[in-house]
């Protein structure tokens, strides 16, 4: 599970793991994209449009309603950004808005970002797809962003120094856009790639960009607010993220491809968390979001190995045993080694080790019954015990 894809046109790239040490984010806070309807690659240089459609229909250079804009700026952190939006040139006032039917209709935009490889993106949208195509002979990236349009208020009548919203905002656009980043503000060169294919949605406002990620194993923080009521009706907005596997192992998790729901640790103080793991990317989506004020935690959950199972207990003399179970099943960290123990009342307890089933204990006491148990070990520390079975003396 993906929503994030790169194509390589003519050219092969190599991705290489890197190991992560403690570091802070810096902040970057752009403006809401404005509306520049003559940025199309046919008469403007990278970063420009390249192509855009409404419901599986092109929109045109020349389209008499929607209007399609790119641009690109470099950022005082070190960051390239390029923004883009989609808005209906039939629609006036002070901000770019999609109409009021296009709410949940699909759209998609094809951005070329120039030399500056994409790396990071997030979008005011919902459902959101990104692929990301490498053309070696320009050396340029397109970047594809799909869709659909979302319902927000406005983020310039909310007060983003002290965090306040209007309680019920009546002032509401219909929003497709969103930015492109290619993460050079981050302080270690080395790890820019590990970040490829993060990308963040959402139909609130005020979110923060890019978001804090700090600390080792890393932790994101993501600012986040709205009015409670749009136009009178409780708004419950959304955040969703994919998180790529290569970010997923500096956060600690260095088995990806085994996490479970249980690895990633996700909050906003309201709304419903789905984690959703997948073999190259996890995606967490937070639904149901009611607004005062809002901040997403994401961190490391639980990564160790689950119990291990079926346990049963042989005896291969009076002072050796086997234990053999099913083995545990990995939670985001690599399974190591198997620790048995087998404990009876005023008797030491004792333990043995093993790479997999069955564990070897001995030093047993002759005639004497224990009550016998297994856990696996990962490199961030033991699952927990395995269901005890008895064994006979």
């Amino acid at each position: 599970m993906t929503k994030r894809t790169t194509l390589l046109a003519a050219t092969l790239m190599t991705l290489a793991s890197l190991t992560v040490p403690a570091a802070t984010s810096a902040q970057a806070a752009p403006a809401r994209p404005a509306v520049f309807p003559g940025q199309w690659c046919t008469h403007h240089a990278a970063p420009c449009v390249v192509s855009a459609t409404r419901n599986g229909s092109a929109i045109t250079e020349s389209d008499l309603t929607y209007v399609v804009s790119a641009a690109g700026s470099a950022q005082s952190n070190g960051d390239f950004l390029t923004q883009w939006s989609i808005a209906d040139a039939q629609i006036h006032g002070t901000y770019a808005t999609l109409a009021p039917g296009d709410v949940g209709i699909p759209f998609s935009i094809t951005v070329n970002v120039g030399k500056h490889q994409p790396r990071v993106t997030a979008e005011y949208a919902d459902d959101v797809g990104v692929t990301d195509t490498f053309d070696s002979q320009a050396g340029t990236w397109d970047v594809t962003v799909s869709g659909t349009a979302v319902e927000q208020g406005v983020n310039a009548d909310c007060d983003a120094i002290n965090w306040t919203c209007p309680f019920n905002e009546t002032n509401t656009i219909v929003a497709f856009q969103g930015e492109i980043h290619d993460w050079q503000w981050w302080p270690d060169q080395a790890q820019w790639n590990d970040f490829n294919g993060l990308d963040q949605w959402t139909s609130a406002e005020l979110t923060e960009i890019p978001p804090q990620i700090t600390g080792n194993p890393f932790t994101i923080s993501e600012q986040i607010g709205n009015s409670h009521e749009l136009n009178g009706v409780v708004f419950e907005g959304f955040w969703k993220a994919v998180l790529p596997n290569a970010f997923l192992v500096d956060m600690g998790i260095n088995d990806p491809s085994t996490l479970t729901s249980a690895g990633i640790s996700a909050s906003v103080g309201t709304g419903t968390v789905t984690v959703t793991p997948g073999p190259t990317s996890t995606e967490i989506a937070i639904t149901g979001i009611t607004f005062s004020r809002r901040i997403v935690h994401i961190k490391r959950g639980i990564i160790t190995p689950t119990a291990p199972t079926r346990l049963s207990t042989r005896r291969a003399s009076a002072t050796v045993a086997y234990l053999a179970f099913r083995a545990a099943r990995p939670r985001g960290s690599y399974i190591r080694s198997y620790e048995g123990r087998c404990r009876a009342t005023h008797r030491t307890t004792r333990y043995g080790t093993a790479r997999r089933s069955p564990a070897k204990v001995t030093s047993l006491r002759r005639g004497v019954s224990y009550w016998c148990q297994v856990r696996a070990k990962a490199s961030v520390g033991y699952g927990p015990w395995s269901r005890g079975r008895r064994l006979a003396g």
